[in-house]
């Protein structure tokens, strides 16, 4: 059996895996190898993104946290990866944002991620490939705080 944590972010790869460049979604995130969890940094494939726990804090509210159960807030950051279609200036910069659109609306779908989260909440920032040394890509960070209640002890 596996962490609380593990099932937010098998959560969030599958809902980013709905990602497939129909409807709203520019693009595609639907392979396999496209959405990997705790990967390296630099994208194999592109379009691709990368999900990574970054830190959990715990807190316990008086009048409000059940007895026996914590408060916890889960941070994920996705790195998404995308590349220019033209050469036009700031191309791969808007492609970001358009990225990053795809994720926090992928995300906001299902705001509870399968029910394992009482609730989701979203922060993004875009760069420039050539500010990176990547010219031509454009990069989506977004930061997911993910709320939930879980029960403390190891009789749990």
């Amino acid at each position: 059996m596996g962490s609380k944590e593990r099932d937010i972010l098998g959560a969030i790869r599958t809902q980013l895996q709905a990602v497939d460049a129909t409807g709203t979604y520019t693009f595609d995130l639907s392979g396999e190898d496209r959405v990997l969890i705790g990967a390296t940094m630099l994208p194999d494939r592109i379009p691709a993104a990368y999900i990574y726990a970054t830190a959990t804090q715990t807190a316990i509210t008086p009048g409000r946290t059940v007895l026996r159960n914590y408060d916890r807030t889960l941070i994920v950051q996705i790195e998404a990866w995308v590349n220019a279609t033209t050469s036009s200036p700031g191309e791969d910069h808007l492609r970001a944002l358009d990225m990053q659109d795809d994720i926090f609306k992928a995300v906001e779908s299902d705001r509870t991620l399968g029910g394992n989260v009482d609730d989701v909440m979203l922060s993004g920032q875009t760069y420039d490939g050539e500010a990176l040394q990547r010219p031509g890509l454009g990069l989506a960070v977004i930061v997911c705080q993910c709320s939930y209640r879980d029960v403390g002890g190891s009789g749990s």
